[in-house]
């Protein structure tokens, strides 16, 4: 199998995993979706089976472990001060909070390739999934996988070093949270926190006079030939730091959702700019075909304020992501 379909694959099942988790979530969540950055702190029906990263056996101030519970219900014993992180899951998160992995799979090291001090020293444990040898000659102290990973797989990798599974599904802001307390950084947090508030106001400020109060934003996904909607509390940067408006079919949606070509002008009738989720060539030359045929009525269309970003950083539901989402539409806007 080529590079190019494990890579295709694994956003696929990503989307797909997020419509279920998203589904199980609620609305509720929509509406929480800013108290720190956007969605900080708010809780989810994931969020209680997440895990408790504070400690919870050990009384002893000396301690070198800690004993927490999982995302996938599992008491693990962890570092207290993990050195040597192993991320095959959540590795912007990670970045965010100031630990950078020994290791990670290419599939997050791909995503970096336009900011290589980032991944600077980072070993790859794998391509698209991990790859057990490589991972234990990183010789981690902690690996850092999500509760989707397969029992079997989770059990393998607990031979290597302590595994913790996050909760997939989970917000950027409650999975900050969680990895914080699980590796002791509460201040690195707070200093992401800080820094993207600061980031937010700066956009918004250099937005001003580009964008008209209560204009309202659609976003679709080209995905293997398919379209998809998220609701609102993917994209939190648009919808509460910028302030734009979510169109009112957006509203409704409490899951990610395929929708047919056919149904996407009624979709986005109201939505003043279009900002298209694109993967390679291919998905650009979906949109030329489009935009001149099925979709040439749609008014963001006809106006040229239809926007394509890249699929795997808009689309990633990190940290990271925030800060991509934030700094693609300044650059955009602006020119």
């Amino acid at each position: 199998m080529s590079k190019k379909l494990r890579k295709s694959g694994l956003l696929l099942t990503f989307i797909l995993l997020l419509v279920s988790v998203v589904a199980a979530c609620g609305s509720k969540n929509n509406n929480n979706a800013s108290s720190g950055a956007s969605p900080s702190g708010s809780e989810s029906a994931s969020a209680s089976a997440s895990a408790s990263a504070s400690a919870s056996a050990s009384s002893d101030t000396g301690a070198t472990t800690k004993k927490v519970t999982d995302g996938m219900g599992r008491e693990v014993e962890v570092p207290v001060k993990a050195q040597r992180v192993v991320a095959l899951n959540n590795f912007g998160d990670l970045l965010a909070l100031g630990v950078k992995p020994v290791g990670t799979i290419n599939y997050y090291l791909d995503k970096y390739k336009d900011e290589p001090e980032a991944v600077a020293g980072i070993e790859s444990v794998g391509d698209q999934e991990a790859d057990n040898e490589k991972v234990l000659g990183a010789t981690p102290d902690l690996i850092i996988v999500s509760n989707y990973f397969k029992p079997e797989v989770v059990d393998a990798l607990q031979k290597i070093a302590p595994t913790y599974a996050t909760t997939f599904g989970r917000t950027p802001y409650e999975q900050l949270d969680d990895l914080a307390a699980l590796l002791n950084v509460e201040d690195q947090k707070q200093a992401f926190l800080d820094s993207f508030k600061a980031e937010a106001a700066d956009a918004k400020e250099k937005l001003k006079g580009k964008i008209a109060e209560g204009e309202k934003v659609g976003i679709l996904q080209f995905w293997s030939k398919k379209i998809y909607e998220h609701p609102t509390k993917v994209f939190t940067p648009l919808y509460e730091d910028i302030g734009f408006l979510p169109t009112e079919h957006v509203k409704t949606l409490t899951a990610t959702t395929e929708v047919t070509q056919e149904a996407v002008p009624a979709n986005v009738a109201d939505a003043d700019r279009l900002f298209i989720m694109v993967d390679g060539q291919p998905d650009r030359d979906t949109y030329d075909a489009l935009k001149n045929s099925a979709w040439k009525n749609i008014p963001a269309v006809q106006k040229n304020q239809v926007y394509l970003v890249d699929s795997g950083h808009w689309n990633d539901f990190s940290a990271a992501a925030l800060q991509w989402q934030l700094q693609d539409v300044v650059e955009l806007l602006s020119k």
